[in-house]
């Protein structure tokens, strides 16, 4: 009987029969080996483990979101969810901008997790919107707020003065 031995990317793993290469679960890209394989080759590509296979549906297509990679293993990384900046645009600066961008926020990372990564790649961009355009809302009416006490405290002063 023919042994087979399969790599994770790390060790070698085997001998193993057919029947325990099929317990074993690997995928059609799964690279394997054999004596008369000579190299290693996908499982996909040697004929006699066509069978572990036959009813195997494809493998999914790839997401299309931010990946950062390190040595073989692919993460994908959920977007940003400004949570933390809308809540304190809501607190310090503009209260309206601030609520729509927790809104936002708030779905980012149950859409990610769902699946719908194009969803929270959306959600994150409004939230960032959101939370910028109360931040910079903010911030210019405390210039102007300043500007206007400074102006009123150099009338009264000048009122005082004649």
């Amino acid at each position: 009987m023919k042994k087979y031995f399969y790599t994770d990317g790390t060790h070698n793993l085997g001998p193993f029969t057919i029947d325990e290469l099929r317990e074993k679960k690997i995928t059609r890209d799964t690279k394997v080996w054999y004596q008369e394989l000579g190299d290693w080759k996908k499982a996909s590509e040697a004929p006699e483990l066509e069978d572990l296979f036959r009813f195997a549906p494809p493998p999914p297509p790839p997401p299309v979101t931010t990946t950062t990679t390190t040595s073989q293993t692919t993460m994908i990384i959920p977007p940003k969810n400004w949570l933390v900046e809308s809540i304190l645009v809501t607190l310090f600066c503009c209260l309206p901008f601030g609520i729509a961008g927790i809104v936002n926020a708030s779905r980012v990372e149950s859409l990610f997790y769902s699946g719908n990564h194009f969803g929270a790649m959306d959600a994150s961009a409004k939230a960032r919107k959101w939370t910028m355009a109360g931040f910079w809302t903010g911030l210019i009416c405390g210039i102007l707020y300043v500007m206007f006490l400074i102006v009123m405290a150099l009338v009264g002063g000048l009122s005082n003065a004649f």
